[in-house]
């Protein structure tokens, strides 16, 4: 069976996340119900990640298989033409039989925006309001964060036990920009809640309501109780997805 990849956009503000869930809205059962109503058929997709409630995407990517070769070109077109408005295939590509959007990607980046300007109805589902935010104070505490750690302390108290809590964080800067601050993580992965916790927290240092300090503690004893602030999830954006070949 011919393989795919490809890479989508989304608006998450009015999903329960990526992820089916019987009965809610979600990404993936969008992009299969279009599937569903292009080729007949159920076709089930592979992301290279869960993005979770209200996050929204710029460069998520899926992979699924079809039953024979069509050219990808149609396919996009296809899917484009069955999407709601909130959703967008970007591209589509025929990838080797083994590919796999997630166990084959070596990094990813986030962004979380806030704007500090004024309030604005307009942009608040894309970029929640604060405002009295230290940026010198938030750029000292996000060095803290860049390295090999475990994130434990980062990370929802749900996740799987058995899997790794060590990551990577190649890159983990703040970007100023026009009555908007932007964080951007790079890294080879991430846990569920944890970037939205290291920003929860470094909103509270900006603030002055924290020391930085408190994120090497979190670090060192891995409790996720130490990390209570989390960030409302549409703020966040999966910018980017790479891989070996890219």
């Amino acid at each position: 069976m011919p393989r795919y990849a490809c890479v989508c956009s989304y608006d998450g503000y009015d999903y329960m996340g990526f992820q089916i869930q019987k009965g809610l809205p979600t990404i993936e059962l969008e992009i299969e119900n279009a599937f569903l109503k292009l080729l007949g058929d159920k076709v089930k997709i592979y992301p290279s990640g869960r993005t979770d409630k209200e996050v929204h995407a710029v460069g998520q990517v899926f992979h699924f298989d079809l039953k024979k070769e069509i050219p990808p070109l149609g396919i996009l077109k296809g899917l484009n033409a069955y999407l709601p408005q909130a959703i967008a295939v970007l591209d589509c590509k025929r990838v080797a039989d083994d590919f796999h959007a997630r166990f084959w990607a070596v990094r990813k980046e986030y962004r979380y925006s806030i704007n500090t300007k004024e309030r604005n109805p307009l942009t608040a589902r894309y970029s929640p309001y604060r405002y009295g935010l230290d940026p010198i104070l938030m750029k000292e505490a996000l060095t803290l964060l860049v390295g090999c750690h475990d994130f434990k302390g980062f990370a929802s108290a749900s996740i799987d036990p058995r899997k790794s809590t060590i990551k990577t964080i190649e890159c983990a800067e703040l970007l100023e920009e026009e009555g908007k601050l932007v964080f951007r993580f790079i890294g080879n992965g991430f846990l569920k809640y944890q970037i939205r916790r290291m920003v929860g927290l470094l909103i509270e240092i900006g603030l002055q309501r924290e020391k930085k300090e408190l994120i090497t503690e979190i670090l060192e004893k891995k409790d996720p109780k130490l990390s209570r602030y989390v960030a409302p999830g549409c703020g966040l954006c999966l910018y980017r997805v790479d891989y070996k070949e890219d």
